[in-house]
């Protein structure tokens, strides 16, 4: 598959909560970091837990994905950025959640993804006005 089918093919099978069809966009032995920091080994884990979230605090969600950019890395893997919009109907997740991800994808699989929340860097630093100015790389200062 080509990065576009990918990401195509994912936002669809996580707006039909099929966690087998998201699995299926993944190597057989791909590492997925998910939101929360796990690391889930392998498609038929990827399946497994993303099934779970489906049916419980995702259920009926949608997702829509947009690729930030790609570039290729070398023996046919390519580095690629995502977005995304996660709108969730109910529960504990309700409403709209932000996310930045990163895929090493190879031979039109991904291999790796790992998964971040976006959120307000002031309300995540505790409302630190100061530390909300500054650049990550001047926090140790």
């Amino acid at each position: 598959m080509t990065t576009e089918e990918i990401i195509t093919a994912l936002e669809r099978a996580w707006n039909a909560g099929d966690g087998a069809a998201w699995a299926a966009c993944f190597a057989e032995d791909a590492d997925f970091v998910d939101v929360v920091g796990r690391i889930q080994r392998g498609r038929a884990t990827i399946a497994r837990e993303s099934q779970n979230i489906f049916d419980t605090i995702y259920r009926g969600s949608t997702l829509e994905i947009r690729q930030v950019s790609s570039r290729p890395l070398g023996g046919g893997i390519d580095l690629v950025h995502t977005t995304t919009v996660l709108s969730v109907p109910g529960g504990p997740r309700a409403g709209d959640t932000r996310g930045v991800q990163s895929k090493l994808i190879r031979d039109g699989e991904i291999v790796a993804f790992h998964n971040t929340i976006r959120a307000d860097i002031a309300a995540f630093a505790g409302h630190d006005a100061d530390l909300a100015t500054r650049s990550p790389q001047e926090w140790d200062s």
